[in-house]
Parts: structure tokens; sequence; C-alpha cells
């Protein structure tokens, strides 16, 4: 990693808590071992990293590890009695609604070399430490804010493997088919999973829309086609009420369900104007973490419902300089 790489790594991070070594033990053990799998077949844990730059693996250890922000505390609200919270219709019917809807919208402006798209956005991590080393809850999860860079030739030098610069990922977007089954095909294609690696298509789609979402600004018609193919993964379903994002948002989740799943990725959608809001991650089937190698470690039990992570993205756009807001 070079010094601008480490350096716009230290500044995504800044005022996130400094992990202590019983933090670092979860998030060394599930990211290293996936990295090395990156390494070998071309994909990372979680291509949501993959704008920090293909050398930051080993600092996105200690990212994933520190909570991705402060630990927050917003409840997964599985249930929600009110009949106005009450989600109507399937989750093709949700998302085809949520497609129409923004294929209408004015674009926004159109990033171009020399430009920086701008993000701020709360991440958290409340089921996974829930205490602090003394032992005291952690504070709400501060916003942070980031700069990438539109044109980064980091990532555009054909060695990136799945990092790809903000305008490769636009330029992606921008020749999407209409066909759903062909969007996924080629977003299959576009972050491929790897031989050995243990997910399934569903899993696999999932996280791989939720990079193409985060990819900010989306176009509207692109945006739409991402809803559609969205509808299309395999186990796809809708909450069947309202949810609250991180921000406290009223928000349509959208996951996929299957047998044996573990973990539940979800996309959050904002239900009046159907734009991304962000996504979590809940555990759906009680298991337990064990990690070999860190004795001082103890196992880490999970229960249905807990949740895992959460991201909010509270604001983006196109600015001229880092460091400026739009």
């Amino acid at each position: 990693m070079n010094v601008d790489e480490m350096k716009d790594v230290r500044e995504f991070r800044a005022g996130a808590p400094k992990p202590d070594r019983a933090r670092l033990a979860e998030g060394r053990n599930r990211l290293s071992g996936a990295a090395g799998r990156g390494r070998k077949h071309g994909l990372r844990a979680d291509w949501r990293l993959a704008a920090v730059g293909a050398a930051a693996a080993l600092t996105a250890v200690a990212v994933l590890a520190s909570g991705l922000g402060a630990g927050g505390r917003s409840g997964a609200e599985r249930t929600v009695p009110a009949a106005t919270r009450t989600v109507q219709g399937s989750v093709k019917e949700v998302l085809e609604r949520a497609a129409s809807a923004v294929e209408r919208a004015d674009p926004p402006p159109t990033p171009h070399a020399g430009q920086w798209v701008y993000e701020k956005k709360l991440s958290a991590s409340p089921g996974v430490w829930p205490e602090t080393a003394a032992g005291q809850p952690e504070p709400g999860p501060e916003p942070q804010e980031h700069w990438a860079r539109y044109a980064d030739p980091r990532f555009e030098n054909g060695k990136e493997g799945d990092d790809r610069s903000l305008r490769e990922r636009l330029r992606f977007l921008d020749e999407l088919p209409d066909d759903p089954a062909a969007v996924l095909e080629k977003v299959r294609s576009y972050y491929p999973s790897g031989k050995g690696n243990p997910e399934s298509e569903g899993e696999h789609d999932m996280r791989a829309l939720s990079v193409l979402f985060e990819s900010q600004p989306v176009p509207p018609q692109a945006l739409a086609k991402l809803y559609r193919a969205l509808a299309a993964v395999p186990g796809a379903e809708v909450t069947d009420h309202l949810v609250r994002d991180l921000a406290g948002r009223d928000a349509l989740a959208v996951g996929h369900d299957e047998k044996g799943q573990k973990i539940r990725l979800e996309i959050l959608i904002d239900p009046r104007t159907y734009r991304y809001l962000g996504d979590r991650w809940i555990v759906v089937k009680d298991y337990k973490d064990s990690f070999p190698g860190a004795d001082d470690t103890p196992d880490r039990p999970w229960k249905a419902g807990d949740l895992m992570f959460q991201n909010a993205l509270l604001a983006t756009g196109v600015v001229d300089h880092k460091g400026d807001r739009p």
C-alpha cells in the first residue's frame, strides 16, 4: 500500500474507536481467510471495501474489526404490529413500483475526470461487539464523510481485479440490459465468486448488487434495472412491514431466503421516494462463530434476529475537490 492509499484509509476511518485485541480477532478471522481466497479467485470478503484499494486488504481487517464505525444500538424491528406499516405486494410488485418511480426521476449530475464523489453515511455493528473492553455500551455511531476520486488511476490499471474505480462501475451500470435475468448474469460476471466459494447464487447476487447500489450517483435508468434484477434474485423477498434503518428512517427491506442460510443481507429502500438508503446484515439462524488460533477469544454465539452490520447513506454528491461538500 502506498502513502496515498494509507492516507485515504486513515481519513475514511477518522473518529472510529481504536480496536482492542479481542475486537481484532473476529475481523481478522473473517477477512483473512476471505482475502486469501480473493487473491486466488478474484473475490474479496466484502466488495464494498473495493473503493479503498486492492492493497488495503490487511488494513480492511482492522476496519471491519473496529465495527465499521461506532457500535450503534438501532433495533432490528423484526415485528411491527401497526397496520400503517404493513408492506403490500410481492417482492416483484414492490420493486416494480420502485423501478417505475425512479426511472422517471431527473438524472443526477454526471461526474467527470478530476472530480470527486462525496458520501456521508452511518455505519455500525451493534450485534458484533455489544460492549466495550471496559464493559460499557458503546456510543451511537457518528456520521462519517468520505471522498472518492471518480477516475482513480490506481483502480484503472488493469491489475485491480474486482477493485474498480467509480468511473468503471458507473460505465458498467450505463450498459446494463433491460432483462433482469440478463442483468444478473452480467453482474455475476463482473463480480465473480470464484471456485471454492461457499456462497449460494442468491448470496452472491445480493452482495454483488449491494456494491452497485453503493456506486453513487446511480443513474435513474440503471437504478430501475437494479431493482428489477433484485426482484429476480433466487429466493428474493420483501419484509412484510417497514423497518427502521440506522438513521431512524422508514425503509423497505429486501433480502433473500433459502435453506441453510445463516445471515440475510437486506437492501433498504425509501418507501416513498424509492431511493436507496443503505443495507443491513441480520442473523436468521442460531449459530456460533469460533476463532481457531485465537486462544483468548471466546466463541461468539449468534441468535436469529441479531443485527450484525448496518449502513445508512445520508448524503452524496459530485464535487470539484476533495474536502468540498455538495
